[in-house]
């Protein structure tokens, strides 16, 4: 048997050689990403069925690997939510916007974050672009309510709070932001009630001891402001009233003042921002008559009250005798 060798022309091979190569080449470069799109297709799959740690874990490298990769990123960010890492689901959010504006949900949920980050402009800006693309969800509702409240505009507070609770009955955060509103506007019955239906429905609310607390203050300011009123007579000043700053003759100095810390569920969540208390600095050394002004929720406004209460100081000095003295008390929330 002879072996034949036939020679072949350089020239005339170098087509075949490149298509060869190309094609080498395509294989090559569609494994990874059928490979990718398997592992994306899993952490889906593991997001639905509850396995969020999963989920996430698979979802990260993905999008690692494909930031253009949009269902990765949409999955990743629901998944964050699930697990209440709101502030980690924020980022993802706001990629995948990137990749697809018209997104509702990303929108919707974006300004939810936002608020939570105590960046009310930017929750607005996202909460009624989710409203023009024709979200339906109570978040974007309930982050314009509380935009508006630390505006101080409360009459659009209370009008998103219903908004948002019409479609979620059940949103605690909206129904603090409404009472909150309402009673700034001194419907002190109706402020009440709103804070009567989340005690109702959200029994082990983080905050449930401050609102308790705020319950009792408005059924009396209520009970107050709708008293008859008395015949005129002489004017009756309690020994202890309590005064501003600017009637005192030395203020109320503070001794010492315990900082709050963060609850886990607030760190998670992303929160930041500030809680405002009034209160009064009492002629017997005691604070007392605490009411929140601005809260922040995911249990940070009850570490602040507990921590107003902890202060120690001493009182303001009227005419050479201790009296009371109205204070203003905020405590600063921030993630470093």
């Amino acid at each position: 048997m002879k072996l034949h060798i036939t020679s072949i022309n350089p020239v005339a091979a170098f087509p075949l050689l490149v298509i060869l190569n190309l094609a080498i080449s395509s294989v090559s470069a569609q494994q990874p990403i059928k490979g990718m799109s398997e592992e994306r297709d899993r952490g889906i799959q593991l997001y639905k069925q509850g396995e969020t740690a999963a989920a996430i874990k698979i979802l990260t490298k993905v999008v690692d690997k494909h930031s253009d990769d949009a269902e990765a990123w949409y999955f990743l960010a629901l998944a964050y939510w699930s697990e209440g890492a709101i502030g980690a689901a924020r980022p993802a959010f706001e990629h995948l916007i990137e990749l697809r504006p018209e997104s509702t949900d990303a929108h919707a949920k974006l300004a939810y974050s936002l608020i939570l980050a105590n960046d009310p402009f930017k929750a607005v800006m996202e909460a009624n672009r989710a409203i023009a693309l024709g979200d339906h969800s109570a978040e974007p509702h309930y982050a314009i309510a509380e935009a508006s409240f630390r505006g101080g505009d409360n009459s659009k507070a209370i009008e998103e709070a219903n908004l948002a609770l019409q479609i979620k009955p059940d949103f605690g955060m909206a129904l603090i932001t409404k009472s909150m509103a309402q009673r700034m506007s001194d419907q002190y019955a109706e402020a009440a009630s709103s804070l009567e239906r989340l005690l109702a429905i959200s029994p082990a609310d983080p905050d449930s001891d401050v609102w308790r607390e705020e319950l009792d203050n408005l059924r009396y300011f209520n009970q107050r402001a709708t008293a008859p009123a008395k015949s005129s007579g002489p004017i009756q000043v309690a020994q202890d009233r309590p005064m501003a700053g600017r009637d005192v003759t030395v203020k109320a100095r503070i001794l010492s003042k315990p900082e709050p810390s963060y609850s886990e569920a607030a760190r998670k969540a992303g929160v930041t921002g500030t809680v405002v208390i009034k209160c009064i600095f009492g002629s017997d050394g005691e604070v007392r008559n605490l009411m929140v002004t601005r809260q922040l929720g995911y249990g940070l406004t009850s570490r602040a009250v507990r921590a107003a209460r902890g202060i120690r100081f001493t009182p303001a000095m009227k005419d050479n005798r201790q009296v009371s003295m109205y204070m203003q008390l905020e405590y600063n929330f921030n993630l470093y």
